[in-house]
């Protein structure tokens, strides 16, 4: 007999969680916002820019200098030495654009340009594509910006399922490309 009150006292702790509402999962698919920003100097590359201070970050080997990801948005860095003249007027930065797209409908037969445009970021020539393409076989939305600077192209290619981009184009993205300083790299 001493059992039951042990047996009782155990059917009381079960039957205590049973009115509980049933909790959700966290979402782990939603990128997460930035919460505070992060400079990351990558000297021996010439590129220092801020990052969200909550996503992931992971260093890269030449030429991905690094990835941010958070949810199933990734950011990733890249810096391509270039010894071609880099383009600089509309007209070069328009004819770098029409490249671009031309040699990622080569690549991806899935991809399509929502814009593209010969632009400046960083304070440097660029070309911003925004596209819808496949990236290791997920459907994704695309931010590519390039960056030419100190004799090299710097890439930012920022990946997101299209129905979670705009939640971090312009908080995210946008105000992290905004951030790039682009010189020539360390010895």
């Amino acid at each position: 007999m001493r059992r039951a009150p042990a047996c009782l006292a155990a059917a009381c702790v079960v039957l205590a969680g049973c009115g509980n509402k049933p909790r959700n999962p966290p979402t782990v698919t939603a990128p997460k916002a930035a919460f505070g920003w992060v400079e990351q100097d990558i000297p021996t590359q010439g590129v220092t820019f801020q990052r969200p201070s909550a996503w992931r970050y992971a260093p890269g080997n030449s030429p991905l200098l690094a990835t941010m990801s958070s949810g199933l948005t990734t950011i990733a860095v890249w810096r391509y030495p270039r010894q071609e003249k880099l383009p600089t007027t509309l007209d070069e930065l328009n004819a770098a654009r029409d490249s671009l797209v031309a040699a990622a409908k080569a690549r991806d037969s899935t991809f399509k340009v929502i814009k593209a445009k010969g632009t400046r970021a960083a304070h440097n020539p660029a070309v911003v594509i925004v596209a819808d393409e496949t990236v290791a076989g997920q459907a994704r939305r695309v931010r590519s910006t390039h960056i030419y600077a100190a004799g090299a192209e710097v890439v930012v290619d920022a990946f997101a399922p299209a129905d979670q981009y705009e939640q971090v184009e312009t908080p995210i993205i946008i105000k992290l490309v905004r951030t790039f300083v682009i010189t020539k790299p360390a010895s």
